[in-house]
């Protein structure tokens, strides 16, 4: 055995040991210490205190828990109430039916019994409604109505609002009956609001046309309380005995003004058959002419402001779109999520029944249909068009809204202007959705139980019997098989061809079904549990999306046959040739208008380049073209370069721009060490020579721009921000017992133990700043002339850094988010991009995890400090070769400023979604942005605690040699701490002296002592 291997082993030995000792400690002290309670006289718990399931709401909104919610099982962090899959199931099971057609109950808002804040914010009429209102702003929580119910049955309910300006989210409330939460959707039952063009788009000079601002389009409107996924194409059923009962509304998210709140017996849709009967007795007449409309031109309203016109290059589009874009259909793949919807505005010549005709594409989802609920002027006229199919065609179609044998379906229309809806929703996807994400889940959980015995690494020799040793285990495997064989059914049932996800499912099943007929092999298959959990969440995300593209509506008498929508095979060649021809004279690097330099007598024209994708730099140039240029008169001409290519200490457009003497007026989307770098060469301006520099700094957190300094400059402003927080599972914490850390002493000696005697880990995400911070220690002294890492300060900080990996078996490298999605690390620490991730990439854990603030370190007054670092993310520079520092120092300014920031996130997540959400550097325009409120407050107070550290002349080395710190002790462990960290620091001080010596710095010029 080589002396590595001896050492790996005795790691191994020594962290299963430790491992070993703190289990045993366990059952060594009492149950207080273990759960988190230290007991200590005058520690007053707090919410981080407290057990996941101590978090109870209760309908007065104080936190307190009320008979009634202990009774109804109120809402609970990761202890869900009942789904409302499983509900109407119930339903259906009990045999209970609609009230009776025609019961209603309206409820006033001046008919409010109880307000969980005191007093009630009535208001008489609003923005043309009469009567009272509820003007319900952030900072009520809650209000309850009592009414009396004269006949038994299912019932929906309905309600006016007026959404108000806010940060452009959904509406979102909770609802409670009779104090108990009836499903856990009721948590957020939301009121969308609409979106429209604020414009027809408009032409660049270099012929594209220009997306039109999206506004949002304030009015009464309303709204039933349904499912805001696209599970259910109708609204929520909530059932009622007779007598009295309460129901309480509860702030989520939000400002808005809301009216009457109906409350009537579930409606019943008619078919298609009976609504022909009504046709033929009320003596409708088919329509005598067509009338034809371009998606694109006549869409009024959408749910989403991510849903706009985009651009097809097919040749037998309305109108054709060639080399330069034109905007000639609608949808898309933004259109995809549950519950969007736009609304056309169309009229008819004369009353009459008419058949409506569409060219639309469907070619997404490898041959799965996609599902649309249709309404006619807010209503949908009948059942088989709740969850109406557009199937998979590889190209695009002319398609009548017909039956399944190919018969359309006639709607009468009078004479003049008429709207049509069409919403997303998951039809038939539904079971399968739920099927999924609870096979998720067990498997999940499954993989826990399993890991606890045999450890992430399985011996293949060791006869583990899991069959005897996991209860249940064999029924869920048999179960999960069954799941997956009915899945793949449901799948192909409605395919048009056999995709890909069956076959995945096949193989899930085939694996399953091996570790059932031989329990020996479910060790051999833990891997394979894990890749099935990470292809039915790829699957989710895959079903709940259902893109659909429209390029003209007919609405034509019945009978009479349309064109076909399918461009032939001359059509394309054209188009083909003329875009190839095209593609040698088109500028495919510059952004929307592209102005000469002689352009105007005096204009200026600077040259910005912008280190991200496409889609920023279009919404910059738009925005700049539309409000910058006409307050200043200076022309913008936008560049496009890689993400990353305009960082310091690579070779780069950029950097060969500054070497040729060509560089542009102002770079956007540089790294944090970039602008300190380039400050070293003189390349970039010191922005502190305008008069008005300290007034723009202030839209900043002051130590984002320590290491943007540089001598007693500042030589860029800070675009983008990060965070660090807290990430854990709420239902796995809940059920292991784990109290939320709020010091890494009870990280130590209550959450790692629970975690270890239940085989799971803690990731840690915060690298060696946040602990220096907290114990006081500093990088450098002297103006960044020499290292600090040798002070005790550091030297306690690195010990506990290292520590971590070393005494308590903390994984030295893991994907935390996917093991907190599988629930094998589910507590860690983290930030922005794992934020978006779990928001947007891990559907089936949607409510069942949380975020809180990072374990700190207790100072003696008994406060506790979080400080952490690398909150800087991306900067703006202005080119010392610039000839118009003061019209670039102006773009800075409008570029920075809250208003424009602000636009430029709301657009940006418009245009590409919440993935793409602007993590701003400026503090108004980051909260701002459509974050949950209680995350939101958490990242904030993380942000502010944060200290960044200055960029010195050498200190590139710093991270280098305090890497290779920690890997002799962690990885290697051919260390002790102290002397690895005291050999970085002597290499630290000798690449500091060499920089320093290079070029010619002198400590007076530092401006500062730090």
């Amino acid at each position: 055995m080589t002396d590595r291997k001896k050492h790996r082993k005795g790691i191994a030995i020594k962290k299963l040991c430790c491992v070993l000792i703190l289990v045993l400690c366990l059952g060594m002290f009492p149950d207080s210490i273990v759960s988190g309670e230290t007991g200590e006289k005058g520690d007053v718990p707090t919410n981080q205190d407290k057990t996941v399931e101590d978090h109870v709401v209760n309908d007065s909104g104080t936190g307190e828990q009320s008979d009634t919610a202990k009774q109804d099982q109120a809402i609970k962090y990761g202890d869900k109430v009942s789904s409302y899959y499983k509900v109407i199931k119930g339903y259906e099971e009990k045999g209970y039916q609609a009230a009776p057609a025609g019961t209603e109950l309206v409820l006033k808002p001046d008919s409010i019994k109880e307000s969980g804040s005191g007093n009630i914010p009535l208001r008489n009429g609003f923005e043309g409604k009469k009567g009272p209102v509820l003007y319900w702003e952030e900072g009520y929580d809650s209000f309850t109505w009592s009414f009396e119910i004269g006949k038994e049955g299912l019932y929906e309910m309905e309600m006016e609002y007026y959404a108000l300006p806010d940060t452009g989210s959904m509406i979102q409330r909770a609802v409670s009956i009779d104090g108990a939460v009836p499903f856990d959707e009721a948590n957020n039952i939301s009121f969308q609001r609409a979106w429209k063009d604020a414009g027809e788009p408009r032409k660049n000079n270099i012929g594209d046309e220009v997306w039109p601002k999206q506004i949002e389009d304030f009015a009464w409107r309303s709204a039933a309380f349904d499912d805001n996924q696209g599970y259910y194409s109708l609204p929520f059923r909530f059932y009622f005995t007779p007598g009295q009962h309460t129901l309480t509304m509860r702030f989520v998210d939000q400002d808005a003004v809301f009216g009457n709140l109906t409350i009537k017996a579930a409606e019943k849709l008619p078919s298609y058959e009976e609504v022909t009967r009504e046709y033929v007795s009320e003596g409708y007449r088919k329509a005598s002419r067509s009338v034809k409309f371009q998606a694109e031109t006549h869409a009024c309203l959408k749910s989403d402001p991510t849903i706009r016109r985009e651009s097809n290059g097919d040749p037998a589009a309305e109108p054709r779109s060639l080399a330069n874009r034109i905007f000639n259909v609608m949808g898309d793949n933004r259109w995809k999520a549950g519950d969007q919807y736009i609304t056309w505005k169309f009229s008819v010549p004369a009353d009459g029944l008419y058949k409506i005709n569409m060219r639309c594409g469907q070619w997404y989802n490898d041959g799965l249909p996609v599902y649309r609920k249709i309404a006619v002027d807010g209503k949908v006229p009948f059942q088989e068009l709740a969850e109406y199919r557009f199937d998979y065609d590889k190209d695009w179609r002319m398609e009548s809204i017909q039956d399944e044998k190919g018969e359309p379906y006639l709607f009468y229309l009078t004479g003049g202007e008429h709207e049509l809806t069409m919403t997303v929703v998951l039809g038939p996807y539904t079971d399968i959705i739920q099927n999924i994400m609870d096979d998720t889940l067990l498997i999940s959980e499954m993989y826990r139980k399993i890991v606890m015995i045999t450890g992430e690494t399985p011996d293949p020799n060791y006869e583990y019997d899991l069959d005897k040793t996991i209860p249940g285990i064999m029924d869920d495997i048999k179960h999960l098989s069954k799941n997956m064989q009915r899945n793949m059914d449901l799948i192909s049932g409605i395919s048009s061809k056999k995709p890909s996800m069956a076959s995945n499912f096949s193989t899930i099943k085939h694996q399953l079904d091996k570790m059932h007929e031989n329990p020996d092999n479910i060790p051999k298959g833990l891997n394979d549990l894990l890749n099935a959990q990470n292809s039915l969440g790829t699957w989710l995300i895959s079903l709940k999306s259902e893109p659909l593209v429209m390029d003209y509506f007919v609405i034509s008498p019945p009978g009479k046959v349309e064109k076909s929508g399918t461009s032939n095979i001359l059509q394309k060649l054209e188009t083909t040739w003329y875009n190839f021809t095209t593609s040698f004279t088109k500028d495919y690097d510059s952004v929307g208008s592209v102005y000469a330099e002689n352009t105007g007598k005096d204009a200026v024209n600077l040259n910005i380049w912008v280190s991200r994708g496409k889609e920023w730099a279009e919404i910059i140039k738009e925005m700049a073209d539309e409000d910058f240029t006409p307050k200043t008169g200076v022309n913008v001409n936008m560049n496009v370069l890689p993400s990353g290519q305009a960082n310091a200490g690579q070779v780069n457009a950029l950097m060969l721009s500054i070497t040729s003497g060509r560089a542009p007026d102002v770079a956007l989307g540089l790294g944090a060490d970039s602008p300190a770098e380039f400050s070293f060469r003189d390349a970039v301006m010191d922005l502190t020579r305008f008069p008005d520099f300290n007034e723009i700094a202030k839209r900043f957190y002051p130590s984002m721009l320590v290491p943007l300094k540089y001598k007693k400059g500042v030589f860029a402003l800070p675009e983008t921000m990060d965070f660090l927080v807290m990430f854990y599972r709420t239902d796995i914490l809940e059920d292991i017992g784990v109290r939320l850390p709020e010091t890494w002493d009870d990280l130590y000696h209550s959450v790692l133990p629970r975690l270890y005697q239940n085989g799971m880990d803690f990731v840690y995400g915060g690298g060696f700043n946040p602990l220096l911070l907290q114990m006081g220690g500093k990088y450098y002294r002297n103006g960044g002339t020499q290292s600090a890492l040798d002070s005790p300060e550091a030297y306690k900080a690195f010990k506990a850094w290292t520590d971590l990996y070393v005494s308590y078996g903390i994984p030295v490298a893991a994907n935390f988010y996917n093991r907190i999605r599988t629930g094998d690390a589910p507590i860690g620490l983290a930030g922005y991009n794992q934020y978006v991730q779990m928001t947007t990439a891990a559907p089936e854990l949607y409510g069942r995890w949380d975020i809180a603030p990072i374990p700190g370190t207790r100072k003696e007054d008994g406060t506790i400090d979080r400080s952490n670092a690398n909150l800087l993310g991306q900067t703006s520079v202005i080119m010392s070769q610039t000839d118009h520092p003061k019209e670039s120092w102006e773009f800075l300014k409008w570029w920075s400023s809250d208003g424009i920031q602000t636009r430029f996130g709301r657009e940006l997540e418009a245009l590409l979604g919440v993935e793409a959400r602007w993590n701003s550097a400026n503090i108004r325009s980051f909260a701002s942005m459509a974050w949950n409120r209680d995350h939101l407050k958490i990242i904030t107070d993380a942000q502010s605690q944060a200290k960044e550290q200055p960029i010195v002349l050498g200190g590139y080395f710093t991270s280098r040699h305090i890497n290779n710190a920690f890997n002799r002790v962690v990885v290697s462990a051919s260390t002790d701490a102290r002397d690895s960290l005291e050999k970085a620091v002597k290499d630290i001080d000798k690449e500091l002296k060499s920089k320093q010596e290079e070029y010619g710095f002198r400590l007076e010029e530092s401006g500062s002592d730090d």
